[in-house]
């Protein structure tokens, strides 16, 4: 962990910094501070300049670390005594129960250096039940001057004990005109707007798409997913090809295409696009596909989502995905 620009406030995140920072100086901060919103709105750098904040030996008048004491130093060089951050061993894998108890033993769970303990749990919604339960023990037994931060775009699956015993703290999506300068001011060359539309108004998950190569083969998958319904493409070859890409991303693209479809097949004009580029095209393929089929094939794509880190083997699932996309427009074509 950096003390440079990683841990500078972005400009949407000044109202709840404000209200962090009027917690400190009234020493009011929780025990536990659980940190939503969706992904690329930053809530992983929130984190990460508070834990800053809180272990820097001389802050500014903002509370921001100053990036040159001794704190700070021991941050960078990830060996700070009194800061942990617990995650899975691999993306998308269970954060586990071990992770947990070996940070939550009693003598883990007192700063050494005099201030604050701090641990960021993140993304918190992959504790497996034990290391939710092992955690629990100790939100309901506070340590004082030890700070929990748990990270996550899905409160939903955290434990309803868990979430009750934090002080929620939402980062919203700003404003469409706040991240389209944002995004400018760090010189991207490619269309802001389109940007933020294809991530959903989160400026940090727009500039992860701020390139050429990746709007090309959103395009090129764009394309396939076109011919399959057009019956030129092989739905099993595509799904060959796709398997080997990045899977959340392949079918959040492919859900937007569906959402898209649907909102123009219920109003031509709908101007909240997740594609704004590609209204024509998606307009035509949802004209030929009924409503029910539409919300069925999107349906699917929702269930390979929640199924993404399972053992289940990728290209089978997308083939059934690509497969059932084929059959909708061929029975449609039957009608």
């Amino acid at each position: 962990m950096t003390t440079d620009a990683a841990t500078r406030i972005l400009p949407w995140h000044q109202a709840q910094w404000e209200q962090l920072q009027a917690a400190r100086r009234a020493r009011r901060l929780p025990q536990a501070l659980l940190i939503t919103g969706i992904p690329g709105v930053g809530k992983g750098h929130l984190s990460r300049a508070l834990v800053a904040s809180l272990l820097c030996d001389n802050p500014d008048a903002a509370g921001q670390a100053c990036g040159h004491c001794q704190g700070c130093h021991l941050l960078e060089a990830g060996t700070h005594p009194d800061y942990r951050r617990l995650q899975p061993e691999q993306p998308g894998k269970a954060i586990k129960v071990d992770t947990i108890r070996e940070f939550t033993r009693g003598e883990n769970l007192t700063a050494q250096a005099g201030g604050y303990k701090l641990v960021v749990i993140e993304p918190a919604e992959a504790m497996n039940q034990a290391a939710a339960n092992s955690l629990l023990k100790t939100l309901e037994e506070p340590v004082p001057w030890t700070l929990m931060l748990l990270v996550t775009s899905a409160p939903g699956r955290l434990p309803a004990t868990i979430r009750s015993r934090c002080q929620g703290l939402h980062i919203p999506v700003p404003a469409r005109s706040r991240g389209s300068d944002w995004l400018t001011g760090q010189g991207i060359q490619e269309d802001p707007d389109l940007l933020l539309a294809l991530a959903a108004g989160a400026p940090l998950k727009a500039l992860e798409l701020a390139d050429r190569e990746t709007l090309a083969l959103r395009l090129k998958l764009l394309d396939e997913f076109a011919a399959i319904l057009a019956q030129r493409e092989d739905p099993v070859a595509v799904a060959a090809r796709w398997s080997k890409l990045d899977p959340g991303r392949v079918l959040e693209w492919y859900c937007g295409w569906l959402i898209d479809c649907l909102r123009l097949k219920a109003d031509s004009g709908a101007r909240d696009l997740i594609n704004p580029d590609q209204r024509k095209r998606l307009q035509a393929i949802g004209n030929r596909i009924e409503f029910e089929r539409l919300y069925g094939l999107l349906d699917g794509a929702y269930d390979l989502i929640r199924g993404l880190g399972t053992p289940l083997n990728p290209q089978l699932m997308l083939e059934g995905l690509l497969l059932t996309l084929a059959m909708s427009i061929g029975s449609e074509r039957k009608r």
